[in-house]
């Protein structure tokens, strides 16, 4: 989950004592104006941080310790976004150029560097490192072969390509949740379609497996997380609606929580919280409202711990939440 985002909603009652309490501040890294960080990335094992700076460089430490492993310079070229494999073990970085590159960690050594041919909105590492999808910018969605570093397969849509992409933790699945609003299952080794379900009227900006592997997560402009059935697409159960749109989610390695990022429609540069749902009840367990808190990146590690990433006064601050 990525840049994660303080305004209270209306449809829960949340005490002003409790806005902070969930959140304990863990490392904070001092940065320069011209290094200052945009968004950020957490291994899900927890042994990097990855994060993209506004002097188009990706900068990744070692994690807690927060020694600076690796800086790679992208050449001027704005970072559309930051994924890690699910062993934590490959970097990918999409630009606003269509460029796609991968390293090797700890190596940090160029797995594989192509051009998408469009604006990068999501990619995805299969759990076998073998494949990666890529969505670029309204154009079909694309499936790359990593050991021959060459296109596997196009996922087609009716128009304006894929804006979310998430392969299941058990690697048979390829989910992907498409500008027209339809929502596409694949074979995820060969891109074959399974299922859709094209009952959503808006946007679905994020989705995520659950550990699993049999459900998918999905949220977007509707302001509510349905839950779809991954063998038939269909929809079996919905959150609360809230007041925002749903920007970003992950479920925790355990299985009993689901982390959503919320954002406000008017600007996805303003406050909104960050909430954690109790898989089990669908009940709120946790919620982000610290006043002068935006978060900006995030993610579970396998001891349970949420972790999120804000930028303070020069310097960009790890919490981690109970």
């Amino acid at each position: 989950m990525r840049r994660l985002a303080v305004c209270l909603l209306p449809l829960l009652l949340i005490s002003p004592a409790a806005l902070g309490q969930n959140l304990k501040l863990e490392k904070s890294i001092p940065f320069s104006d011209a290094e200052a960080v945009q968004f950020t990335a957490i291994s899900p094992k927890g042994t990097f941080l990855a994060a993209a700076c506004k002097d188009a460089r990706v900068r990744l430490w070692t994690y807690p310790a927060l020694e600076l492993k690796q800086s790679f310079d992208l050449v001027d070229e704005r970072i559309a976004g930051l994924w890690f494999s699910r062993d934590g073990s490959l970097l990918a970085v999409g630009g606003n150029r269509g460029k796609v590159r991968i390293w090797s960690l700890p190596s940090g050594k160029m797995k594989v560097e192509f051009s998408a041919g469009a604006d990068v909105n999501a990619l995805a590492i299969s759990p076998d490192l073998s494949m990666l999808a890529v969505g670029p910018s309204e154009r079909p969605a694309q499936l790359w072969d990593l050991s021959l570093g060459k296109l596997a397969a196009s996922l087609p849509t009716k128009f304006s390509g894929s804006l979310a992409l998430d392969f299941s933790p058990d690697g048979k699945w390829l989910a992907s949740a498409d500008a027209d609003t339809e929502i596409r299952i694949y074979e995820g080794q060969i891109g074959a379609p399974r299922v859709s379900n094209s009952d959503f009227l808006l946007e679905t900006f994020t989705a995520a497996f659950s550990a699993d592997s049999k459900y998918l997560y999905v949220g977007g402009a509707d302001k509510t997380i349905s839950v779809l059935d991954v063998l038939t697409g269909k929809v079996v159960r919905s959150f609360p609606k809230q007041s925002f749109v749903v920007r970003g989610l992950q479920a925790s390695p355990d299985g009993k929580f689901l982390a959503a990022a919320y954002a406000d429609e008017r600007s996805f540069d303003n406050p909104a919280p960050v909430m954690v749902w109790d898989l089990a009840t669908q009940a709120v367990r946790t919620t982000i409202l610290q006043p002068g808190f935006t978060a900006n990146g995030g993610g579970f590690l396998p001891d349970g711990r949420l972790l999120l990433t804000s930028n303070g006064a020069g310097r960009l601050e790890v919490w981690s939440v109970k």
